[in-house]
């Protein structure tokens, strides 16, 4: 298993722009729940060219339902085992995402 690096952000943007850049993918998908479409992905939508996938907020939506959803739309978007998915928000988001990559 490969060790994952952990990133202390002083500039959300800059190390967020660095540590994507340094991963070769085909595609850039975001994951996100209602709360960090409203109130983080403004921030970063600009600089990225990506597909957003958006969720339920809150740990009710950590369920096969929502798992099959986030599946169906990487499958219809295209993403390929070469895709980066970005997980933008917290334990749920964190937690479904990283499964269903």
């Amino acid at each position: 298993m490969s060790k994952q690096n952990v990133i202390i952000c002083q500039n959300l943007l800059e190390n967020l722009k660095e540590a994507i850049l340094h991963h070769t993918y085909d595609k850039l998908f975001i994951l996100t729940d209602k709360h960090t479409h409203q109130f983080c992905l403004p921030i970063i939508k600009d600089c990225f060219d990506f597909h957003e996938i958006c969720i339920g907020a809150e740990d009710i939506n950590k369920n096969l339902e929502t798992l099959a959803y986030v599946w169906k739309a990487l499958s219809e978007q295209g993403a390929t085992r070469h895709s980066f998915m970005l997980n933008l928000g917290g334990g749920m988001v964190t937690d479904l995402g990283g499964f269903a990559a």
